[in-house]
């Protein structure tokens, strides 16, 4: 934004030059007025509130919106939503893989009560290392891992529809208003569960540069970013075509293209001091069977992803279940591997030192 207006005060100035060089007799060019930065949102204190936003669009091409509770604390918990995903004909329109639009203040309404209640969004939980926070709910209806900036025309039988991937495009529009509320936050916890996972830590590195002086940490829940190796090259070729994400790819490391496992590293060399965390079971039945894996390939990939890519780093650990269960953070308390409370490991994450703060895997 400050770019566009950059470039309009630049016009401007060079259109009273023109006019001037010109001898016209012309009033002077008046000044251009400043571009408005995106309005801060306000709701009542501590309560889920929902707060629409025309430039946002759901797959089917509504507008959406986010949700937030919000308080007098100086730290934010921008969550990103789960919901499967989708890219082709088969999977958006026949099998239905992904959550479609619309999203509203009606589908938000129906998850408050779940999100208050035991989760990581519970202010009256004991424990919670959140508890006293900002929070923010970033909703999920375009099928992309939050991520993609393309307009798709699939086809099944009869039935022709434009699916809109804009899941990057709603990010930036959530995060300026989010900016504008809290343009110096302390901490920014940056997170999600399933697609939102994946969304989180594709997004992280946006996340993190909007707020460059806070303390920023990644907490990753169910969303592994495997080697090449351990995925099908062809459902890769398809996400790339489908969702158009080579721009927030590149933004980091264009390695990170054709190696998601390559995001890891490439953060913590852009964010030497920032903490990172991987949430998942061992043998995650429901991310497995998008990645076309079963489960022993499953929990290889993702030993070997614990292992090779995130033990060496420095700020980064993991925290593994046995099972094939899916998702953690809305029932942290209930959580478990090793005899560690994923509740207390989050704690650890937020206060103790790097050689207390450990992974934990079955």
């Amino acid at each position: 934004m400050q770019r566009t207006n950059m470039s309009r005060e630049l016009l401007a100035v060079l259109a009273a030059v023109m006019v001037v060089g010109t001898g016209c007799d012309k009033e002077p060019v008046e000044p251009p007025v400043e571009t408005p930065t995106e309005p801060p949102i306000s709701t009542p204190q501590h309560t889920w509130s929902w707060v629409d936003f025309s430039n946002s669009t759901c797959d089917e091409g509504t507008p959406t919106g986010l949700g937030a509770n919000l308080g007098d604390s100086k730290n934010l918990l921008i969550f990103f939503n789960g919901g499967g995903a989708c890219w082709d004909a088969v999977t958006c329109l026949q099998l239905n893989t992904s959550a479609h639009g619309p999203f509203t203040q009606t589908q938000f309404d129906a998850l408050t009560s779940r999100l208050s209640t035991g989760s990581i969004f519970d202010r009256q939980l004991a424990n919670n290392p959140f508890k006293d926070w900002n929070y923010f709910f970033i909703p999920y209806c375009t099928g992309d891992l939050h991520i993609g900036n393309a307009d798709a025309v699939y086809t099944a039988g009869s039935t022709t529809k434009t699916i809109h991937h804009k899941g990057r495009m709603n990010t930036e529009a959530f995060l300026a208003r989010i900016a504008s509320t809290f343009p110096n936050p302390e901490q920014v916890v940056v997170t999600g569960s399933s697609a939102g996972g994946f969304g989180a830590a594709l997004n992280y590195d946006f996340v993190r540069s909007t707020f460059p002086n806070a303390k920023v940490v990644l907490i990753d829940d169910s969303g592994p970013l495997f080697k090449s190796s351990a995925m099908s090259a062809s459902l890769r070729a398809s996400w790339a075509k489908a969702w158009n994400y080579d721009a927030v790819m590149d933004a980091l490391d264009p390695a990170v293209k054709d190696d998601y496992a390559a995001l890891y590293p490439a953060l913590a060399r852009k964010y030497p001091e920032d903490r990172m965390a991987l949430l998942s079971s061992a043998q995650d039945q429901t991310i497995r069977t998008y990645l076309q894996l079963s489960a022993t390939a499953f929990e290889a990939a993702l030993r070997d992803l614990d292992t090779t890519v995130l033990a060496p780093l420095p700020h980064t650990r993991s925290f593994i279940t046995a099972g094939q269960a899916h998702t953690m953070l809305l029932n942290p308390g209930a959580q478990s591997s090793q005899g560690v409370v994923l509740l207390d490991w989050l704690n650890q994450m937020q206060s103790a030192s790097d050689a207390d703060w450990r992974s934990v895997s079955p």
